[in-house]
């Protein structure tokens, strides 16, 4: 049993942002609700994409760890 490995990370301390951005990836809402986003990309324009980022935080500053995942499709497709 002791070479058994889980997939499944521990719950992740980091604090995810999710971004819905137009063409250009102007920001035209952000929050850390994941629900909140699908509406808002539900009704934002054509186009649009969301971004998700994970952030490290402090009780004073919040910094970015890695890069932002464009997670539009992955959205879409579970919309269906």
């Amino acid at each position: 049993m002791s070479n058994i490995y889980t997939i499944h990370a521990k719950k992740s301390p980091l604090i995810l942002l999710y971004e819905v951005v137009d063409e250009e990836g102007r920001a035209e809402w952000g929050g850390n609700n994941a629900e909140h986003c699908m509406q808002w990309l539900s009704v934002a324009p054509t186009g649009s994409r969301v971004l998700v980022s994970g952030w490290e935080s402090d009780e004073e500053d919040a910094h970015l760890v890695g890069q932002s995942l464009d997670i539009t499709e992955i959205i879409k497709a579970a919309s269906l």
